[in-house]
């Protein structure tokens, strides 16, 4: 047996044995946005200030992507409304900055009506997007919480002791009739089943699926119209120890498929394997992930996993093997900050180099109560 398949089967052994909790693959704190309504709280409004600072610099070399970075800071403040015991207003603006430059990458406002009903949430606009999701990388882009951090359409999240259910529909680009563009929108969904969930062990079936388009019928726009599809379906294993020491194993198998009227890239349909093994201690925290992909395509996943560039489709590989490694801290720094540290070398197999990423977050939160209306 070659060293190179000792080295595949001793990642698979590991990752498959091996077994916090509910995190898909990374723990994406630094990017979630939670908020509720205060219970027994009518007519209260809260203003709500976020700033993320971020930097991440991907040295990637091979054909499937080149490399990047996203250096800047971004400020969204919002007031939020709560007229009802059940019913939550939001309204503010956000601004990016890359640095470097002296104009603003975007200036947007943000607006989202919530509507909680027994273990249900409706969201309205402004959605808990990207990285509060849920999903797996290969299925959505990490960077999104980033480029795409304002997410406008509807969303239903439900929560209970034993499942977790988020679907959403995301409105990417509207068409008129005095437009020569098309329509792009974005649905999917997270869903994960608990079987375990004791004080050592947790246990659960994660489910995910995403659906992209573009089309419309308004215009005589020539560009091709397109459907595609991604689902993967998992198995999550936890374990935590009595002295904080958490170890995880995350199994997850993808199918992807192009349901276009006519084929604009390479590969129709695809499969991959996504297979993490990680130890959490203090903060810090080492992962090991092994990817095997046949034909894998995702418009809205992470670029690096694809089979072929997004942006120049005539660069491709059918077979994509890569053995990854993170390094990873995150802690509170107090009550209303946040930092989180990332070292991501890997070594892809059918390209035969290293390659790696490097990120810093640093998140400010702040909330206070301004009274009742």
């Amino acid at each position: 047996m070659s060293v190179r398949l000792k080295f595949k089967n001793i990642a698979l052994i590991a990752c498959v044995m091996a077994t916090q909790v509910g995190y898909a693959q990374l723990e994406n704190r630094i990017f979630q946005q939670n908020d509720s309504v205060l219970q027994n709280d009518t007519q209260s409004v809260r203003l709500n200030v976020e700033m993320l600072n971020y930097l991440r610099n991907t040295e990637y070399f091979d054909l499937i992507e080149k490399g990047q970075t996203l250096f800047g800071a971004m400020l969204q403040a919002q007031l939020l409304y709560q007229p009802y015991k059940n019913f939550l207003i939001k309204g503010g603006f956000q601004t990016r900055q890359d640095f470097g430059s002296t104009r603003y990458v975007e200036v947007q406002p943000v607006v989202t009506i919530s509507f909680f009903k027994h273990k249900w949430r409706y969201n309205f606009g402004a959605m808990q997007g990207t990285a509060n999701y849920g999903f797996i990388e290969p299925m959505y882009n990490i960077d999104r919480a980033i480029t795409n951090r304002i997410e406008n359409g509807i969303q239903g999240i439900y929560k209970s002791d034993k499942f977790y259910f988020n679907n959403f529909l995301v409105w990417n680009e509207p068409t008129y009739r005095t437009t020569q563009n098309q329509e792009r929108f974005t649905t999917g969904f997270v869903a994960n089943r608990r079987i375990t969930d004791s004080k050592s062990w947790y246990v659960s079936f994660p489910f995910q699926g995403t659906l992209a388009h573009r089309g419309g019928q308004l215009n005589n726009n020539p560009n091709p119209i397109f459907t595609r599809i991604n689902l993967a379906l998992g198995l999550k294993l936890h374990y935590k120890a009595d002295n904080g020491l958490r170890i995880r194993t995350e199994n997850h198998w993808l199918a992807s498929g192009d349901f276009s009227p006519t084929i604009t890239q390479p590969y129709k349909n695809g499969f991959a394997s996504w297979h993490t093994l990680a130890c959490n201690y203090k903060g810090f925290e080492f992962m090991l992930n092994y990817w095997a992909g046949r034909e894998w395509q995702s418009p809205v996943g992470t670029q690096i996993y694809n089979n072929y560039n997004l942006y120049s489709v005539s660069d491709h590989r059918q077979v994509r093997h890569m053995l990854m490694s993170r390094i990873m801290y995150t802690q509170n720094l107090n009550k209303q900050v946040m930092l989180d540290l990332r070292l991501e070398p890997f070594y892809d197999y059918e390209y035969g180099r290293v390659q790696y990423s490097y990120s810093v977050y640093l998140k400010l939160n702040l909330e206070k109560h301004l009274g009742k209306i």
